[in-house]
């Protein structure tokens, strides 16, 4: 009887190619989490730690719970830096390329509480803020051209209180569980652009608004608040709603449309505001400042 010839050596060498291709693969897995920190942690940052990022258009990322981000500007700075006001700030590989990443992991023997960090960006720069987590961002005499919140994806608190900023544009991208905003005319704004807020919201218009802003949001859905001055003449328009408006005090311009006292009275519309698309409850209040 004729027999197959063996085939033990080719065998051998397909299976040596094949175990050689999953080491090389699995090494490739390994150094990849390595990097973004899931094997083996990076090296945490000292409290008062000063990063310094090349270039005035400057991008950051942070990811952590109940974390403080001050942002100011410099005039005498060429690049951006970031000083970290607590202790437990790791770098974070899994930023998008071009973006600084940074997280935060708990510290042992360290009492939890907020975690700081300051922003200081060269004066008419741009900074793009990824937050993720709960914040409160805090502008502190901020001088940009512009200002891109993106990828806030929990309970946001934006505080202006501080005046002396003036942004070109402000643009917050997307926020999911709550967001609410201290002084905005402080910022001193030529455009406000929010994209979709989720939750309830509260959004303070007073302060020192000295130039004329346009200010759109895209989709709310929840129960809102807008908090508008009597000075300078104010103007709101919804596109649709599926909820209530309550507005009083306002002058009803159309259905759809509300102005201020000093709108109604004839002054400028400085400050122009429209919701594309809100589900939910909106009240309106005038706030005196």
């Amino acid at each position: 009887m004729m027999q197959t010839a063996p085939t033990t050596g080719p065998r051998r060498i397909l299976v040596a190619a094949l175990v050689v291709s999953l080491i090389v693969a699995g090494s490739g897995i390994v150094t990849l989490v390595t990097r973004n920190g899931r094997l083996k942690a990076n090296p945490a940052f000292a409290e008062g730690t000063i990063l310094e990022l090349g270039g005035s258009a400057s991008r950051i990322s942070v990811v952590g719970d109940n974390l403080e981000v001050v942002v100011g500007t410099s005039s005498t700075a060429t690049s951006a830096s970031i000083v970290l006001g607590s202790q437990g700030f790791r770098q974070d590989f899994r930023a998008k390329t071009g973006t600084y990443g940074l997280y935060f992991d708990s510290v042992p023997g360290v009492q939890a509480g907020v975690r700081r960090l300051t922003v200081v960006v060269p004066e008419n720069g741009t900074l793009t803020l990824t937050l993720v987590g709960e914040a409160r961002l805090i502008l502190d005499q901020a001088r940009l051209k512009e200002l891109r919140l993106a990828g806030a994806s929990s309970a946001l608190e934006l505080d202006a209180t501080e005046s002396g900023s003036i942004i070109d544009l402000v643009q917050i991208e997307n926020v999911t569980g709550g967001f609410s905003a201290i002084c905005l005319g402080n910022l001193d704004m030529a455009d406000l652009v929010i994209g979709n807020i989720v939750g309830s919201y509260d959004l303070d218009f007073s302060g020192s608004l000295g130039r004329h802003c346009d200010v759109s949001l895209h989709t709310a859905v929840g129960k809102g608040t807008l908090r508008i001055p009597g000075k300078p003449g104010v103007q709101l328009s919804i596109g649709s709603v599926l909820g209530k408006v309550l507005s009083s005090g306002f002058v009803a311009e159309g259905s759809k449309s509300f102005l201020n006292a000093s709108a109604a009275s004839g002054a400028d519309r400085q400050l122009v505001m429209r919701i594309d698309n809100a589900i939910g409850q909106i009240q309106l209040v005038e706030v005196q400042q």
